[in-house]
């Protein structure tokens, strides 16, 4: 019986281990290279796909599979600007956390063009797609004129 008990307590114990690990929060710098990696796909999939939409090169399935990137990458969107994260050479602006609802609002703005990109690339009609693709653009920029430190690359 003793020994049952004890074995219940070791896997008490272990649990609420686990769970103190799965509820750490997560450092700064962590969050920061986390966003950092984001912001690097999203970069990726948007070059790539310009160069798609563009005709530069052809598509042979390609754009799509960037457009759901780019949906996906969006929608991390929301939890990749920890408060406190802005740290080394971060190029997130203090105005993220200042001025939470007009960045919400921003990112809302990006997710939709995205989740746009990717319902025209799915219709197929180059004209549309081109059109979602330019108002991906400008809703990026949303983001980066007001939420971005600038830089000249």
């Amino acid at each position: 019986m003793q020994l049952r008990r004890t074995g219940a307590l070791i896997g008490i114990a272990a649990m609420l281990g686990l769970s103190v690990q799965v509820a750490a929060e997560t450092l700064a710098e962590d969050a920061k290279k986390y966003r950092v990696s984001i912001m690097t796909t999203l970069k990726g999939h948007i070059g790539a796909a310009s160069m798609t939409v563009r005709g530069l090169v052809d598509d042979n399935g390609q754009l799509a599979g960037h457009a759901a990137g780019l949906v996906s990458g969006t929608a991390e969107l929301n939890n990749i600007f920890q408060e406190g994260s802005a740290v080394d050479d971060s190029e997130a602006l203090p105005s993220i956390w200042e001025q939470p609802e007009k960045f919400a609002a921003a990112m809302k703005q990006a997710q939709e063009a995205t989740v746009a990109f990717q319902e025209a690339v799915a219709g197929g009609d180059s004209e549309a797609i081109g059109a979602a693709f330019r108002s991906m653009g400008k809703s990026c920029g949303g983001c980066h004129d007001d939420f971005r430190e600038e830089h000249d690359h």
